[in-house]
C-alpha cells in the first residue's frame, strides 16, 4: 500500500520552495546593485592616504614648527581614516540590512505556512 501526500502538504511546499526562490534571488540581485553602487562610487576622499595628491595639498597648508605641522598633518590623515571607515560602514550596513531582513520576514512567513 502505498501513501500519498495530501494535496495541501504539496502545496505549501510548492509555496516555500517558490518563495526561497524568489527572496533569494531579490536578496543576490539587491546585493550585487546596492554593493556596484555603493563600493563602485567611493568618493576619492575616504581612500586618500599619505601619497596622494589631494592630501598632499592639503597638508600643504599646514604651517608653524614641526611639531605643529606634525599634528596638523597628523590631524588629517586621522579624520580621513575615521571618515573612511564610518562610510564604509554605513554603506555596508545599507546594502546588507535589507537583504537580512527580507529573510528573517520571509522565514517567519515561511513558519507560519504549515
Amino acid at each position: 500500500m502505498t501513501m500519498f501526500l495530501s494535496d495541501p502538504y504539496v502545496e505549501i511546499q510548492r509555496r516555500r520552495r517558490t518563495g526561497d526562490w524568489f527572496v533569494t534571488l531579490g536578496c543576490v540581485i539587491w546585493l550585487a546593485v546596492s554593493g556596484w553602487m555603493f563600493f563602485g562610487t567611493v568618493p576619492p576622499e575616504i581612500v586618500d592616504n599619505h601619497t596622494s595628491k589631494t592630501m598632499q595639498q592639503r597638508m600643504r597648508t599646514c604651517e608653524g614648527t614641526f611639531q605643529q605641522r606634525f599634528e596638523c598633518k597628523q590631524a588629517f590623515l586621522l579624520s580621513g581614516e575615521r571618515w573612511g571607515f564610518a562610510v564604509a560602514v554605513n554603506r555596508l550596513m545599507l546594502m546588507c540590512a535589507p537583504a537580512v531582513t527580507a529573510w528573517i520576514v520571509w522565514s517567519v512567513l515561511r513558519r507560519r505556512m504549515a
